[in-house]
């Protein structure tokens, strides 16, 4: 890990290549929060293409606005985690609104693996 940074509603791990997102428990990520996120993003990648992972193995809210919302164009692919069924259920309802390549897995190694490989 390169930095690790936290807010009052989640935290965030920067890597080279990609991002782990983990919303603390029972917060509503919004387009607010989001902005505040995806200025750090900026700061650490600048231009640089990353994908994203959000870590969903804690129980919060997704405003589905945050895909209508003008998002870095850098986010080259979106990772969801999770061991939960219902956030399955869930990202199979957001993937169609992100454009871009859209993943989930249960396990966090493995959303770290297919981010490493994203740009081979």
């Amino acid at each position: 890990m390169v930095q690790k940074i936290n807010t009052d509603f989640c935290e965030l791990h920067l890597y080279t290549k990609y991002a782990i997102l983990k919303v603390f428990e029972n917060v509503f990520y919004d387009v607010e929060k989001a902005t505040i996120v995806q200025r750090k993003f900026q700061d650490f990648f600048e231009n640089k293409p990353f994908v994203l992972i959000s870590d969903r193995n804690i129980k919060h809210e997704v405003d589905f606005k945050l895909y209508k919302s003008n998002t870095l164009q850098n986010i080259e692919g979106l990772a969801i985690v999770s061991a939960n069924p219902e956030e399955r259920e869930r990202a199979v309802l957001e993937q169609p609104h992100f454009s871009k390549s859209f993943a989930f897995f249960e396990k966090l190694g493995d959303a770290q693996n297919w981010a490493e490989a994203f740009f081979r």
